[in-house]
């Protein structure tokens, strides 16, 4: 983590839907992996934390066809509830490969019938070419040993692990804004393993260390709160987003 400035120097009120908050700041460029760390209220260990990727379309132009804008909304409304957290802003639009990348992968994808996964592949780009080893190190910089990792991502969740922290996976619940955003969560559940909380079973309140063959987890994030120390587990839901 470089930081050009001491984070408690970056200290400012920060409001947002109706609420203040006090937000430090750091910056975030090693490995490959540029960024910055938004630092929500008073940050220890068990907060609430998101790592999340850019994404110009989901966010500032408001797409509906993908869940990155939902997904960024809810992760800050949680740490907002919470009082504090951590939001790991990462520049990897394009999941690392860039915006014309993922605007060639749409256009392929449009062309083909396939998924943008698999549209990347055709193009010669890596399916998923994003890395969190610098994100894991900062956030362990922070003194920080556990965190509610507020992902539906099982590799972040790896990667955080990696560098010795003890990670609780908190899946986001977010509705599908288009079809064309449930088929592209249906992408990621099938080709990444990512967890899509649903309004179906399994759910369990426990970790195990089963071997899951694989399979990608299906979960059921219904009343789940900040601080709720929930996992998933194997399994498949009928219902892969819900209402």
């Amino acid at each position: 983590m470089t930081n050009v400035v001491d984070p408690a120097d970056t200290e400012h009120r920060f409001r947002r839907n109706g609420q203040d908050l006090r937000v430090r700041v750091a910056e975030l460029d090693a490995d490959g992996e540029r960024g910055h760390l938004l630092l929500f209220g008073a940050v220890a260990d068990g907060c609430l934390v998101r790592v999340h990727s850019r994404c110009l379309y989901g966010e500032a132009l408001r797409s509906q066809d993908c869940d990155c804008g939902p997904e960024l909304d809810k992760a800050l409304d949680l740490i907002q509830a919470a009082g504090s957290g951590v939001l790991v802003y990462l520049e990897q639009e394009g999941r690392g490969a860039g915006l014309i990348a993922k605007a060639l992968g749409y256009r392929e994808s449009e062309r083909s019938g396939a998924d943008t996964f698999t549209s990347y592949e055709a193009l010669g780009y890596p399916a998923d070419g994003r890395t969190y080893v610098a994100t894991a190190r900062a956030l362990a910089g922070l003194g920080l040993r556990s965190v509610q990792l507020l992902t539906n991502n099982p590799a972040k969740v790896e990667a955080l692990r990696q560098a010795g922290l003890l990670v609780t996976p908190v899946p986001l619940r977010t509705r599908a804004l288009s079809e064309r955003a449930r088929e592209y969560l249906e992408a990621k559940r099938t080709r990444r393993k990512h967890w899509i909380p649903t309004d179906s079973p399994p759910w369990a309140s426990d970790e195990h260390n089963e071997d899951h063959g694989g399979r990608p987890y299906a979960v059921d994030a219904v009343g789940l709160a900040p601080g709720d120390n929930v996992r998933p587990r194997p399994g498949h839901a009928p219902d892969l987003i819900g209402a």
